[in-house]
């Protein structure tokens, strides 16, 4: 779809530099917010890979269903559930399966269930006996604060340090791989910051939210092809204007001042917008000559390396079957992995009958040479662990391995106020937006929400020239 409107009057050169689910995501929202105001659009989508998805993707091999970094959504009706329904794939969609949404911590070297009720609080034995009482009390205890907090200090105020280096130091560990005494409560996890709000107490907040989830409609899902089949479709509608393995080398405004000039593997192309829809530190390299303190802000954005490994047994290997979600590592764990999910039990048709699909994730901040460690080295961890969490009798019968530089942002405190510099920067040249899991959100979800933000900072831009056309 190369989103052109049938109204008269000039075209607006739209560049989406990144087919990421990020990049995609916007290039639609433009197309459909063009397509229904009549307005003309010329639409290019780069990308220097010779296949879309960025870090989003599956592998699909002899029954295997190998997801590389997210493997579902969790969600209701919305912005995902609008754009799912639009490009066809409702009936593509399959649900989790609710036996496996029991969740496990390794604390201790043991797996203990995450607590899903004040009863299995009380028995949680990672906490102390005072522990759990501390976090019971939390109703009876409770503040609000206004200034930001790490996750830390927002999480101890409210359920006593033990719970916080405990339950919230293992999420902050799963979710973004990072140190829960750095990462911004209002920025990495702001739902937290509005259950304080609307209840004060969290533990309220949560048997609130659990209902309205319930009503709400929503749960966990995927595709039946995996995460890829949305990136397939969404490239699919782009058509021509998806051009694979074109290297941008460097964006600036035009000599004129109308729009941008981006220079290319394979030429250069002019344009009026132009969304960056890659990692920040990228975006920094090529805006640098033109606006260095934009470029300082988005340098600044930390990033956490990631290793992938998805190792398939048969079933009998496991002295312990595997059983639920899987589990995350609390702090303190001297085992380099930070979770791993058993992808067979949550989705059906991930593995072949009789045998287990697990998908193990290393790295983070606590491991910043996971990048370095060759695929053997990550495969034989990933299976230390899972021989000490489960028991096994017999050796993977094979592996998949995936190394994500920088793969995860790290919403470090400060980093609301850093987006919002960046925004105000941007600002300053009409046209130029970015996007992508470094700003506003790192779910698919989320990136599938702010696409519908950046295409609507470009709904209003006009055309820079009478004539144009992208070269």
């Amino acid at each position: 779809m190369t989103a052109h409107a049938a109204a008269t009057g000039a075209t607006l050169r739209t560049v989406v530099v990144g087919a990421g689910l990020a990049g995609l995501s916007a290039a639609h929202a433009l197309a459909r917010r063009a397509s229904e105001r009549g307005r003309p659009l010329a639409l290019t989508v780069l990308d220097a890979l010779d296949e879309p998805g960025g870090q989003l993707g599956t592998a699909r091999a002899d029954g295997y269903l190998v997801e590389w970094a997210a493997n579902a959504f969790r969600s209701g009706v919305g912005p995902t559930a609008d754009l799912v329904a639009r490009l066809g794939l409702t009936g593509e969609q399959v649900t989790a399966d609710p036996a496996a949404g029991r969740r496990y911590v390794l604390h201790g070297g043991r797996l203990h269930a995450l607590p899903a009720d004040p009863i299995g609080l009380l028995r949680f034995r990672p906490l102390s006996p005072a522990g759990r009482w501390r976090v019971l009390a939390e109703p009876f205890v409770a503040t609000r604060v206004r200034h930001e907090e790490s996750v830390y200090d927002y999480a101890a105020r409210h359920l006593g340090p033990e719970a916080a280096g405990v339950l919230l130091g293992t999420l902050v560990r799963g979710v973004y791989g990072g140190d829960v005494r750095a990462l911004s409560v209002d920025a990495a996890f702001p739902v937290m910051r509005e259950m304080e709000r609307e209840h004060r107490s969290l533990v309220v907040a949560a048997v609130a939210g659990a209902r309205r989830r319930r009503l709400e409609g929503k749960r966990t899902w995927s595709f039946r092809g995996g995460m890829a089949t949305l990136i397939e479709r969404l490239a699919d509608d782009l058509g021509d204007a998806l051009r694979l393995g074109t290297t941008v080398r460097g964006v600036a405004p035009a000599p004129d001042g109308a729009g941008f000039r981006l220079r290319t593997s394979a030429g250069e192309v002019e344009a009026d917008a132009v969304v960056l829809a890659v990692p920040p530190h990228v975006a920094a390299g090529w805006l640098g000559a033109f606006d260095t303190a934009l470029a300082a802000e988005l340098a600044a954005i930390e990033a956490a390396d990631l290793g992938v490994v998805a190792l398939a047994f048969d079933r009998d290997a496991f002295v312990r079957p595997p059983d639920g979600y899987g589990f995350l590592t609390a702090p303190g764990e001297r085992v380099p992995v930070l979770g791993v999910l058993i992808e067979s039990n949550v989705f059906p048709g991930r593995a072949p009958a009789g045998h287990v699909l697990l998908r193990a994730i290393l790295g983070g901040v606590a491991d910043p040479e996971v990048a370095r460690r060759s695929d053997e080295e990550l495969v034989e961890r990933a299976t230390a662990l899972l021989d000490r969490a489960y028991g096994l009798r017999a050796a993977p019968l094979r592996h998949w391995v995936r190394l994500v530089p920088r793969g995860i942002p790290q919403y470090h405190l400060g980093h609301r106020e850093r987006v919002a510099r960046i925004e105000a920067r941007l600002a300053r040249h009409p046209g130029l937006q970015v996007a992508g899991s470094a700003y506003r959100g790192i779910s698919v979800g989320a990136l599938v929400a702010d696409a519908e933000v950046v295409a609507e900072r470009l709904a209003d831009l006009r055309p820079s020239r009478a004539a144009a056309v992208v070269t």
